[in-house]
């Protein structure tokens, strides 16, 4: 009976979303924010699974329903340029697994809603923020953005599990619009789709391949309640700007220009697994490789012709491995992240000249150990990580490159009362050392961009970041294996003293960032 109603509820959302879909138009892609407690190595693991579906029917759980609610505030003057200085987040999620058949299917439907109280120069979405080509002004707006994801996920063994198919897909609708001049307005949808096949060549050695491809669109338009204020020749915080690259040609943008583009994308790629089980532990890894196309372009419908602006193609490298042993009440885990990527423009209205180069490597080396007795699991845990980040624009000879090593260790203890309730606490200390920043930018080229982003954002890189994180729960086992979880955590960081630029920097900023997260589930 379980099994039917899990189906029924996957009809119910999936008719749900294609109603949004209807009444949204199209959105953009906002990560799925996480809530659930990821100490735990099984979650982890089940949510590697789901990433990388090959291991599918190894990691999930034959049959579970989890619904949770968070809400999530973060505040503090210390952020990123375009970054609010407070933005509130409201997340429900539903997901479960279920067997039929011998096909291990899974799925989730996430809405998340967010409000930025300040946000500068980014008329954009969360997620393409390496873009080359939109929207800005220098006065705050405030930003509502909503978000609705389904994902699923299936694989099937054949042929005394010698053979496996696998699969999924994730789709996105949503709405982003800022309430204040000049209205920004972005309606986004993506879909992206996998697909592969696994074979066993060896005693517990099995290896993978497979297939991606996406596509999506983001439509954007500035609009304005006062008039006066978008034609106004006069510079002013309501003044619509265009910015190209990373701060070449950054103009006025006025009505009689069309302030609206779409950016069509484009995505394919693929993935090659393998997988040992052995006597000191299961591995698992494998190499992907995504290509991303984006063009933006002015549909001209009255005009029958279509504008075209700018390209932008991205190529992403990564690379992932995994150990875990579990012998008897001990449990290890270790994982090797890396990831890397390439980013170049081509603006088709200066004759295709590449202006703006982007790049992003990074990498990051886990590590986790878990003690599980009768009364008490403990749980610790250390990440060492490197991330290295270049922007550069020909056109205004703006460049930034900075280097970063994040440390950070974490334990969290975990009591278990004679009713069968249990009690969490969590500690966790990070540290973020800036190894190197370098920048240029000829003054003679400067211009409004750079005093409101790129000496913002030379600063906020360039600061050493220390913090700590303090966590409760909660969570009352019910019968039947169901349970009901309470989360609550608050998150703190503060940067080094910040030196002056002898620039013109019109974006102060601050040196504290606060975060506060709720959440609540019910599993079963």
């Amino acid at each position: 009976m379980k099994n039917y109603i899990q189906v029924t509820l996957c009809l119910i959302v999936g008719a749900l979303s294609q109603l949004q879909a209807k009444a949204i138009a199209r959105q953009d892609t906002i990560p799925y924010i996480q809530y659930i407690d990821q100490d735990s190595m099984q979650l982890r693991l089940r949510q590697y699974a789901v990433d990388n579906p090959m291991w599918l029917e190894k990691k999930v759980p034959q049959r579970y329903s989890l619904i949770s609610m968070g809400y999530n505030s973060t505040s503090g003057d210390y952020h990123r340029a375009q970054d609010a200085q407070r933005v509130n987040t409201l997340n429900f999620s539903s997901e479960g697994a279920v067997t039929i058949k011998d096909v291990r299917l899974w799925g989730r439907f996430n809405y998340t809603r967010s409000v930025e109280d300040s946000t500068r120069f980014a008329h954009q979405t969360r997620e393409n923020t390496s873009s080359p080509w939109y929207f800005g002004s220098y006065g705050y707006n405030l930003y509502e953005r909503t978000t609705y994801r389904i994902q699923t996920r299936g694989q099937r063994y054949f042929a005394d599990r010698k053979y496996a198919v696998f699969g999924g897909f994730d789709y996105q609708v949503g709405n982003h619009f800022s309430n204040n001049d000049p209205r920004g307005s972005i309606r986004v949808a993506q879909l992206n789709g996998t697909a592969g096949g696994s074979m066993r060549i060896a005693t517990d050695f099995d290896i993978g391949i497979e297939g991606k491809y996406g596509y999506g669109q983001e439509d954007f338009e500035i609009a304005y309640k006062n008039g006066n204020t978008a034609t106004s020749a006069v510079e002013s915080p309501y003044m619509n700007y265009i910015i190209r690259g990373y701060g070449w040609k950054v103009s006025d943008w006025l009505l009689e220009q069309k302030m609206f583009y779409q950016n069509d994308m484009k995505r394919f790629g693929g993935k090659v697994y393998f997988s040992w089980n052995s006597s000191i532990g299961d591995f698992y890894g494998n190499a992907a490789y995504l290509r991303e196309e984006q063009k933006y372009r002015q549909t001209l419908r009255n005009e029958s012709r279509i504008n075209e602006l700018s390209q932008y193609n991205l190529n992403r490298l990564d690379y992932n491995l995994v150990w875990q042993l579990s012998k008897g009440i001990h449990s290890y885990m270790a994982s090797f992240d890396w990831s890397s990527i390439r980013g170049k423009d081509r603006v088709t209205e200066s004759g295709n000249a590449q202006n703006y180069v982007y790049q992003n490597d990074n990498g990051a080396l886990n590590l986790s150990y878990m003690l599980a007795k009768k009364k008490w699991r403990h749980y610790y845990g250390g990440k060492i990580s490197v991330l290295n980040e270049i922007r550069r624009d020909g056109g205004t000879g703006t460049s930034l490159d900075y280097e970063h090593l994040n440390y950070q260790l974490n334990g969290a203890w975990t009591y278990i009362t004679a009713t069968n309730q249990e009690i969490e606490f969590g500690l966790t200390g990070s540290l973020r050392q800036n190894i190197g920043t370098s920048w240029s930018l000829p003054q003679i080229n400067e211009n409004v961009f750079h005093q409101y982003v790129f000496y913002h954002d030379v600063l906020y890189n360039r600061a050493n970041l220390y913090g700590g994180k303090v966590k409760l729960g909660f969570k009352q086992r019910l019968r039947k294996g169901n349970f009901i979880h309470l989360i609550a955590d608050y998150n703190y960081q503060k940067a080094g003293r910040l030196s002056d630029l002898n620039r013109e920097n019109l974006a102060p900023i601050g040196t504290t960032r606060k975060q506060v997260n709720l959440m609540v589930a019910y599993g079963f």
